[in-house]
């Protein structure tokens, strides 16, 4: 008995560690993909991307991580309150409030990131990089539904 639980511990560790390498290189491809079409959008030159990337890095991971935030304390919320249906109004209204917020900071931290990228960039650059990324993010849901429906 103690050999089958250790045999099927095994196998649930390594399965998990297994998915959680998969997940972490998508991530890496998925980043790869995405450095790689906002270079050629931007068509930055050597020294603007020298000051563009170091600042993009920090801002994509803050805004990512907000992200995520927002998500999982929403999502755990609602959860443990049973559902949408059964949260109450002061418990909606928390959860609104958490929204707002989230959103607020989102705006501070890309309002900051634009600040910082006029000094060295034009305001045509900036703007393609707000298209480009828009344009990145329809890309990714397109490849991604793709091949979900090609695993069916």
């Amino acid at each position: 008995m103690k050999k089958k639980l250790f045999i099927l511990f095994v196998i649930f560790t390594s399965f998990f560690s297994v998915q959680a390498q998969t997940r972490k290189g998508n991530y890496e491809k998925v980043k790869a993909f995405k450095v790689a079409f906002l270079s050629e959008k931007l068509n930055l030159t050597e020294e603007e991307a020298n000051k563009f990337w170091p600042l993009y890095n920090v801002y994509d991971k803050k805004m990512i991580e907000l992200h995520k935030a927002e998500r999982y304390s929403i999502k755990k919320k609602i959860l443990s309150c049973g559902g949408i249906d059964s949260l109450t109004d002061k418990e909606s209204k928390e959860i609104v409030n958490k929204i707002k917020s989230v959103s607020k900071e989102q705006y501070e931290t890309k309002t900051n990131f634009y600040d910082k990228l006029s000094t060295f960039l034009s305001d045509k650059k900036i703007l393609t990089l707000e298209v480009a990324e828009h344009e990145f993010h329809r890309k990714l849901i397109k490849k991604l539904k793709g091949e979900k429906k090609k695993h069916r």
